[in-house]
């Protein structure tokens, strides 16, 4: 398999000085006085609801929150497709060779699952990091685009743009119903949908219409990585990716990384080292079971591969994790944005 050829997540946010090869976005939200004042009245939302643990008792499907009192860096992960919005602190994220830094009333779109690397920036008790996300359904996109005379042919899968009064209300709004919980079967669809709209109607729009119209390209796109995240353990060639995506092999290579930033073995190589670190994180394996359960057939291989991504060989890595998990007073619940 290729080799990543990028920065791994600790060289990246050991220096803030841009790498030659990557895209540097930088935003920060312009807010007007009520905008602000919205922002800072969700964000106390969200700190009473998270430390008081009302999500847990009247949960709304797919809803996060996130409250975090301490600096992360290199965390990485898996962001889904959702829609979510940064009420205080500011985040640094690494997609492929991309970068984007963004801070408090940013509004983020992720247009489809990718793998990332991510700091939280100057955290404290004082200045905790808080947002809050919500998935987006593939069939209400679709259904919502389908109505929709806009055509796109954006390409950039994450999107960050000022975020509207009328995102924030909404998510208020959903918040609002945990005190009302016999509501909630009823309103919060509503309310969910309305967000859909909002999602489209922003910066992020164009790529969600690229990726989920029902005769765009992007769509194609999508159905080789759902096919590639149900068989990653497997050995796959450009070919057979192109052929699920009924794509000449050349023409797919290039619309996957123009969408993902990465090449598609690349892509898997991610999947794999991800889903190797969750079955060690849950215990009952070692390093070289793993790396045989996700499809390495070397676990010297294996080992290189993930020092390179993660930053640690995978048991010193694992062990580390597992104590800040333990010694962590706030953890972090939110993966998306």
């Amino acid at each position: 398999m290729e080799g990543l050829n990028m920065k791994t997540p600790e060289e990246w946010f050991a220096s803030d000085s841009a790498d030659p090869n990557c895209t540097v976005c930088e935003h920060e939200a312009e807010e007007s006085p009520s905008s602000r004042a919205l922002r800072l009245r969700l964000a106390d939302r969200v700190r009473e609801i998270v430390l008081n643990g009302a999500l847990d008792l009247h949960p709304i499907e797919g809803l996060h929150l996130s409250y975090i009192e301490e600096s992360v860096q290199a965390k990485n992960c898996f962001y889904r497709l959702s829609v979510g919005v940064i009420l205080r602190g500011h985040k640094r994220l690494m997609i492929g060779s991309d970068e984007y830094r963004y801070g408090p009333g940013s509004a983020i779109v992720t247009s489809i699952d990718m793998p990332t690397s991510y700091e939280l920036m100057n955290v404290s008790k004082e200045e905790p990091f808080v947002s809050l996300s919500i998935p987006l359904n593939t069939a209400t996109l679709a259904e919502l685009i389908q109505d929709d005379d806009a055509t796109s042919q954006a390409k950039s899968v994450f999107s960050v743009e000022p975020s509207s009064e009328e995102l924030m209300e909404d998510f208020y709004r959903l918040l609002a119903l945990l005190e009302k919980p016999a509501q909630i079967p009823l309103r919060a669809p509503l309310i969910i949908r309305d967000i859909h709209c909002l999602a489209l109607s922003g910066a992020g729009g164009d790529c969600l219409r690229a990726l989920y119209a029902p005769d765009a390209a992007g769509k194609r796109i999508r159905q080789a990585i759902r096919w590639l995240r149900d068989n990653y353990r497997s050995d796959v060639s450009i070919e057979r990716l192109a052929e699920v995506a009924n794509m000449a092999p050349s023409t797919f290579h290039r619309h996957f990384r123009e969408f993902t930033s990465l090449t598609p073995l690349q892509y898997q190589k991610r999947l794999r080292l991800y889903e190797a670190q969750q079955l060690l994180l849950n215990g009952g394996t070692d390093a070289n079971s793993a790396a045989y359960a996700v499809g390495y057939q070397s676990p010297a291989q294996f080992s290189r591969d993930y020092k390179r991504l993660f930053g640690e060989p995978p048991g010193r890595h694992i062990r580390g994790k597992l104590a800040r998990i333990q010694d962590a007073v706030v953890k972090p619940v939110l993966e998306n944005i």
